[in-house]
């Protein structure tokens, strides 16, 4: 079971760099389109490898780190569901929560995707 929200996790990750893509995107106007595809999920990507990695560089209490997830994946997915994918909005923030609630009961369990068993929630 902790494997399965492991993955999960990482496919969120990626969901939520795209997301900050299509956000850049979409709620940009003429020129700072491109730009704003490109830094927004620069910023998601050097935020989750500051403070959220299993090899972050900065080491941040476990509340700081649910409170920062839930504001990149409630606030991406809020802003999404304002750009008419209400759907797809809530989907993300669900299945953050869902997976959140997961790895916190499957705590020390193994897992082959934790090779020292340091957990992540």
């Amino acid at each position: 079971m902790r494997t399965t929200a492991l993955l999960l996790r990482f496919l969120l990750e990626l969901a939520l760099i795209a997301s900050a893509a299509y956000l850049g995107w979409t709620l940009a106007d003429g020129g700072w389109r491109l730009p704003l595809a490109v830094l927004a999920p620069a910023v998601v990507i050097a935020l989750w490898g500051t403070f959220l990695s299993p090899k972050a560089r900065v080491t941040v209490p476990g509340w700081a780190r649910v409170t920062l997830e839930a504001l990149l994946f409630g606030g991406t997915g809020y802003l999404i569901w304002q750009t008419g994918a209400p759907t797809t909005g809530a989907a993300l923030a669900a299945l953050w929560v869902l997976d959140r609630v997961v790895l916190a009961l499957t705590e020390g369990a193994p897992s082959a995707l934790e090779a020292n068993g340091r957990g992540i929630a």
